[in-house]
């Protein structure tokens, strides 16, 4: 089987320096292509490889970016240590930061929630879980500074988990450790 590019495009800065793509994800519906270039964020319409507009609100190098599973939304984490969370109109709507520079982002599928992960002083990962609650609250912010521990959430009860022993019990017992609610349940 042979792969054959639809459309190619080269990255360069002002001065027309190529540069390094870190990362790059479809919105949901495959109609955009989201880039991680220098210090932008490119959107593309994957259609014809058209520029549709780059992004400018980091100040330096982006090394990730990711979209929500509904496409209303995407994030970009960069080496300023900031994480911009940008809307489908691709406007920025909300900015945090690490104490370093952003190496991962991700959104959970089913809750929406951004996980994020910076290099730490020592090599620790420091994860940032934003979890939007029912209107007219905000967001609310958790920040854990255990090294390489991944966590789950219950979509019923949203209690967080280490993801192994949550498998583990999910396996065991078909519902949830701590609400006892069956997972196939809808909440």
């Amino acid at each position: 089987m042979r792969a054959v590019p639809t459309w190619i495009d080269k990255v360069h800065d002002r001065d027309k320096v190529e540069q390094c793509i870190y990362d790059l994800a479809f919105r949901p519906d495959g109609s955009q292509l989201i880039v991680a270039a220098g210090n932008r964020v490119l959107v593309y319409d994957t259609a014809d490889g058209t520029l549709i507009q780059p992004l400018k609100g980091h100040k330096d190098t982006v090394y990730c970016v990711a979209y929500a599973k509904d496409g209303k939304r995407f994030a970009s984490g960069s080496a300023d240590k900031s994480i911009i969370i940008w809307t489908s109109k691709l406007e920025g709507i909300l900015k945090y930061t690490h104490n370093d520079s952003i190496q991962c982002v991700a959104y959970n599928p089913v809750t929406h929630q951004l996980a994020s992960c910076s290099s730490g002083d020592f090599g620790e990962c420091v994860y940032v879980l934003i979890k939007r609650w029912p209107r007219p609250l905000s967001w609310q912010y958790y920040r854990s500074l255990l090294p390489d521990v991944s966590i789950t959430m219950c979509p019923s009860c949203f209690q967080m988990f280490h993801s192994e022993d949550y498998e583990l019990l999910v396996l065991q017992h078909n519902c949830c450790p701590y609400c006892r609610r069956p997972i196939d349940e809808p909440s």
